[in-house]
């Protein structure tokens, strides 16, 4: 009895597994995206300029980027 119910188990894990499968290619295919203009994409790069978000996170990654290599530098002549 054992074995049976061992093999029950299987056979429905496999039909779930099955299922799952199928469902996922019904799923409606992905829009492509949006294409922009050049007037667009440049009106959203002057955003991000203008974003103070974006600006300190700019300055943290060249400040971090800085302190990295002057670690490096002074790694290399000790």
């Amino acid at each position: 009895q054992g074995l049976d119910i061992e093999a029950i188990k299987k056979e429905i894990r496999e039909q779930i597994l099955q299922k799952l499968k199928t469902s996922k290619t019904e799923e409606k295919p992905e829009k492509p995206k949006r294409k922009l203009s050049e007037k667009q994409l440049a009106a959203l790069a002057a955003g991000r300029e203008k974003n103070p978000r974006m600006k300190a996170k700019r300055e943290r990654e060249a400040k971090e980027k800085a302190e990295k290599e002057k670690a490096e530098s002074v790694e290399k002549k000790e």
